[in-house]
């Protein structure tokens, strides 16, 4: 039998609105949908963007485990591709839904590494989505880089000491995954003379969104999740 076509779809930030085109046909055309959720009790927010495009398909719902134990890590994506293949091996063809762009900082990548020695490469296909960075800096018209800059775009480390190199050697520092590292992140900020340089901005494209220059008053405030810190060497 002839193997349908597994599509990785990047939904963006969270705004239905952010959808591309491209995004939006290939939920419209596929057989089946793949949205993946951290808890069984938890609507999956996925879906949720996608809701009026769906319509009466079928819809499968995978949870993952919420740990960083990465041997139940595996065991989960293995599982979760060992389904997709099914489906496509059948001739369906197959979407699986991720948040922001498929390839930057997702797990949809642990995915797609099962599923490439699984299926032939001819019927994979990634579709990209707007970042949260780069949704952030449009909503408050805060430009990423011009002429020659450099961007890094990085996880916040454990040790925040290591920023400090990577502060000065980019122009411009994304900075994923704050967490609850914000409070030491604005310190070493402030400690370079930073902190006036940069945009902060958490839920971006859903309905918390929430954005400010003002890195000092968030001291205490605990809006370190979902969230992302733009930071330029100057303005």
């Amino acid at each position: 039998m002839k193997p349908g076509n597994f599509y990785g779809i990047g939904l963006g930030p969270g705004d239905p609105e952010l959808l591309t085109m491209k995004a939006i046909h290939t939920i419209q055309r596929v057989d089946c949908i793949y949205v993946p959720k951290p808890d069984v009790k938890e609507d999956s927010l996925a879906l949720e963007i996608v809701k009026d495009h769906v319509k009466e398909k079928r819809v499968i719902e995978q949870v993952y485990p919420m740990t960083k134990d990465k041997s139940v890590l595996n065991t989960a994506w293995l599982k979760a591709a060992e389904e997709i293949h099914t489906e496509v091996s059948k001739g369906y063809d197959v979407a699986y839904l991720t948040l922001g762009d498929p390839l930057t900082f997702s797990t949809y990548i642990y995915l797609l590494r099962y599923l490439s020695t699984m299926l032939p490469d001819h019927v994979i296909h990634t579709i990209p989505g707007i970042t949260s960075y780069n949704a952030a800096a449009c909503m408050a018209n805060y430009p990423l880089l011009t002429g020659d800059e450099r961007l890094a775009v990085i996880p916040v480390p454990r040790d925040i000491t290591e920023l400090r190199p990577i502060l000065e050697a980019f122009d411009t520092v994304v900075m994923m995954k704050v967490a609850k590292k914000l409070d030491e992140v604005i310190q070493l900020l402030e400690e370079m003379r930073l902190s006036d340089n940069a945009l902060f901005a958490s839920y971006i494209g859903q309905k918390d969104a929430f954005l400010t220059c003002d890195l000092v008053s968030l001291k205490g405030s605990g809006r370190g999740y979902m969230s992302v810190l733009i930071v330029k060497r100057t303005k």
